[in-house]
């Protein structure tokens, strides 16, 4: 690919940032895990009571007091994970364009408020990933516009699936312990919607970090193949001058002396 526009952004690398997404992408499937398990605990134990019996109140005191725990838990490591996601995003988002690829669909603003506008934050993010991740590929070099026929992994689709379904069961859960009544077959309802919602959270983590993992390989291994084919560019260019050598001072001479003498007089 020829790639010498000069306005195009510097790349950076995102591998802090990255390997911090990781850890939290990681440690968020531990904890959803922990809450599935917990919820299963909890089937068994009413499964063991009577279906309209009302439990006690420390019953349900202590097991509010566990599953909020958990659920703040997740809570903290959604909202770390969405800042340092984002931040990731737009920079990898940057560094596309440094590969010199052209003809997005959607701008770098998307990497931000496709996650906060209503509606269509149900769709936007999962496409501008897809783009990332396509124009991340080290196959399409050629010309500028050689990532558009590239192929999305199935890991980005299934991350964004499991990731939405989370979501929309934690809320259904929250609503039937908000607004159902106190026996046992309400609970047992909600608990068994909170295994599919541990379930869900834990394969969306481990599905995102597969991603990240994935985008950020690809644009380490595309930007040192540019690196390696500009050099190597530079190198057969006759006419490349090397700024970083610095010209040798001319030789002082008696004619060069006279020279300058007459000059100045």
């Amino acid at each position: 690919m020829e790639r010498r526009d000069r306005f195009l952004p510097p790349y950076v690398s995102t591998r802090s940032t990255a390997r911090l997404l990781t850890i939290l992408l990681l440690v968020t499937a531990a904890v959803a895990g922990l809450s599935a398990g917990f919820e299963i605990s909890q089937i068994q134990f009413l499964s063991s009571i009577g279906s309209y019996t009302e439990v006690d109140e420390d019953t349900r005191w202590a097991h509010t007091l566990i599953r909020n725990s958990l659920l703040a838990s997740r809570l903290v490591l959604y909202g770390a994970i969405a800042v340092t996601f984002i931040i990731w995003l737009h920079r990898c988002r940057i560094n596309v364009r440094a590969f010199g690829c052209r003809r997005f669909r959607y701008s770098r603003i998307w990497t931000i408020i496709g996650f906060f506008i209503p509606i269509i934050n149900f769709l936007r993010p999962y496409q501008v990933v897809s783009e990332v991740w396509r124009a991340s590929d080290p196959r399409a070099v050629e010309t500028p516009v050689a990532w558009i026929s590239m192929p999305v992994s199935k890991f980005v689709p299934a991350w964004w699936v499991t990731l939405i379904a989370s979501a929309l069961l934690e809320m259904l859960v929250a609503a039937l312990v908000t607004h159902s009544g106190v026996t046992v077959g309400d609970l047992f309802t909600a608990r068994s919607i909170g295994v599919l919602v541990g379930i869900t959270s834990a394969s969306s983590a481990v599905l995102a970090y597969l991603v990240v993992s994935g985008i950020e390989e690809s644009q380490e291994e595309k930007w040192a193949i540019i690196s390696r084919a500009e050099a190597e560019a530079d190198a057969a260019d006759p006419y490349r001058i090397d700024l970083s050598i610095e010209p040798e001072p001319p030789a002082i001479t008696a004619r060069s002396i006279w020279k300058a003498h007459t000059t100045d007089s």
